[in-house]
């Protein structure tokens, strides 16, 4: 019988050129799902292959908003009772969903078996991928933070409502306190003009600068716009139902910004699947 351990080191040690991006927030109500959706959609409207997996647990928030019900998730993939692919759904604009699962709850506690079958079904996403964006629990629990630090690189999405920044700020005080060279930009949502998402970007950035001592670029903004509220109400993402709407031509503009930027090496990263494995307790080397 191989060796349970080694198919493990040998699963977390390869590296993929998968760019793996965690959408995450402080709080709930910010459009953290809304823009994974979206931002997924836009980066496969450059012809980018994009797969978009929901991390938020059981809450199944992917599916919801996009009228979806599926039959397996990745709580088959961890059981062993099917492979990554099998449980691909195919959504709307060029993009594949992988399907949230309560499973993920106890993912720390998994067996070796169980730990194996997730490590691999993400290996497998990474080799036929370009993107894999990570929809996360909203705040800052143990699981939404694990994702977030597993990840190359954390869009944090905050509002300009005075919580919502206090909470983002609290968000990126735990990622950099458990990785300190953790990548973070910020989308500032659902702003009336560009000189609000400045103010609020500076507002974050120079906090962060002060306390933590690390600089917040700014990805971009997303406008306030009644268009998304009736995207949602027809279970479409905004960027097909309104391609020309004012918060569509932002979510262009932030994904063109993703594409333009140098994505991490494997000279100076880890590895997702180590990070997952480090951020469960998912020890890289057992």
């Amino acid at each position: 019988m191989v060796d349970q351990a080694q198919r493990l080191r040998t699963i977390v040690g390869n590296k993929s050129g998968a760019r793996v991006l965690a959408v995450t927030s402080g709080k709930g109500g910010v459009g953290k799902t809304n823009t994974s959706v979206n931002l997924a959609i836009a980066l496969a409207a450059q012809g980018k292959r994009v797969i978009l997996m929901d991390a938020d647990l059981g809450l199944a928030n992917v599916e919801v908003l996009l009228g979806l019900s599926s039959l397996h998730n990745l709580e088959h993939v961890i059981e062993g009772e099917k492979s990554i692919s099998e449980i691909l759904v195919k959504g709307p604009g060029g993009i594949s969903i992988v399907p949230g699962s309560s499973g993920l709850a106890q993912i720390a506690d998994l067996t070796g078996a169980g730990r194996q079958n997730l490590l691999g079904g993400l290996q497998e996403l990474q080799s036929q991928s370009d993107f894999i964006i990570l929809d996360t629990m909203a705040g800052i629990g143990r699981n939404a933070v694990a994702f977030a630090l597993a990840a190359d690189e954390v869009l944090l999405i905050t509002t300009p409502e005075h919580p919502a920044i206090v909470d983002a700020y609290a968000m990126l005080k735990t990622l950099y306190a458990n990785r300190p060279e953790t990548v973070v930009r910020l989308i500032v949502n659902m702003v009336p003009n560009p000189a609000l998402a400045q103010a609020v970007a500076t507002k974050l950035s120079g906090v962060s600068q002060r306390y933590l001592g690390r600089n917040l670029s700014c990805l971009g903004y997303l406008a306030r716009d009644t268009h998304v509220s009736q995207a949602v109400m027809q279970s479409k993402p905004f960027m097909l139902a309104y391609p020309h709407a004012p918060v569509s031509k932002c979510m262009h503009e932030i994904a063109s910004r993703i594409l333009q930027q140098q994505p991490a090496t494997a000279a100076n990263k880890e590895g997702f699947f180590r990070r997952v494995a480090q951020s469960f307790g998912l020890k890289g080397g057992a």
